[in-house]
């Protein structure tokens, strides 16, 4: 097993973990709770595990995220604070998110889902606006329907 602390934020929703990778003040505690929110507007379960740093560990061809200790239950609301939020203390990665300038991102990328190694498992990589939490909710829905056509419409 290997362990690895990085700049991100993970959530769950539904029974699929989501990081979320990207350059301080790119949006990723706004992504999380968008995403916490669609789905709870659902009726879905969604949780955050992780925000701004997350433990990496590779156990049997799958990646789980847990929470450092000393930030557990909090979630960072840009100019006002820290937030005490619900939390779930693992989830196994299903998909990471990059938010990367708007610029930066094809408009039409082929293939729209790429692969990254993370701790040496590939995952599915999407790539999403930063700062606009409502074109990667709707890139992400997307992302879970390709994915996991056999599970619920979580977000």
């Amino acid at each position: 097993m290997t362990r690895q602390s990085v700049h991100a934020t993970c959530v769950v929703v539904g029974t699929h973990g989501v990081l979320i990778r990207g350059d301080a003040g790119s949006g990723k505690s706004s992504l999380a709770e968008t995403l916490l929110e669609a789905a709870r507007a659902k009726g879905n379960f969604a949780a955050l595990v992780a925000d701004d740093r997350v433990l990496l560990d590779a156990e049997r061809d799958r990646v789980l995220a847990r929470v450092p200790e000393t930030i557990q239950g909090m979630i960072e609301v840009r100019g006002v604070g820290l937030e005490e939020i619900a939390f779930e203390p693992v989830a196994c990665v299903d998909l990471i998110v990059d938010l990367k300038p708007p610029e930066a991102i094809d408009r039409l990328p082929d293939p729209a889902l790429a692969s990254d190694l993370l701790e040496g498992i590939s995952l599915p990589l999407l790539s999403c606006p930063s700062n606009d939490p409502g074109t990667s909710l709707r890139q992400i829905r997307w992302a879970f329907r390709e994915l996991f056509p056999e599970t619920a419409d979580y977000i």
